[in-house]
């Protein structure tokens, strides 16, 4: 069986890049692809139908709150999982209401990155 499939939605390489390395250095067997924005991330989400999506709230071109509504309408099942720095609890509330599995603030810990995507995986 191939491993799931991983798509980190976030306008600043370097998150991605930290996030990347997260991934790697615990040992979670995935397939990683990246997008730089909410409209790069919607269009790859279409066509490779991650299993989970690590989704960025306040992006250019398509807000994460944006990506998510449409994730949850045209593929149900990619679970998505926010990553952000705006964490107050409105904002962790509505997205959680809007179907995301989980959330993670900014800056994050690599062990926290891990667990929180072997939880959103089992789900």
């Amino acid at each position: 069986m191939p491993p799931p499939t991983l798509l980190l939605v976030d306008d600043d390489r370097f998150v991605r890049h930290l996030l990347k390395d997260a991934i790697q250095e615990s040992g979670l067997e995935v397939r990683m692809l990246e997008a730089s924005d909410g409209r790069e991330g919607l269009e790859v989400a279409a066509r490779e139908q991650p299993a989970l999506m690590l989704l960025d709230l306040f992006m250019p071109r398509c807000s994460g709150l944006e990506v998510l509504a449409h994730i949850k309408q045209s593929s149900p099942d990619t679970r998505v999982l926010i990553i952000s720095s705006m964490d107050a609890d409105p904002v962790v509330q509505q997205a959680l209401s809007a179907g995301a599995v989980g959330f993670v603030g900014k800056p994050f810990h690599p062990l926290e990155i891990s667990l929180a995507i072997r939880q959103a995986l089992a789900h």
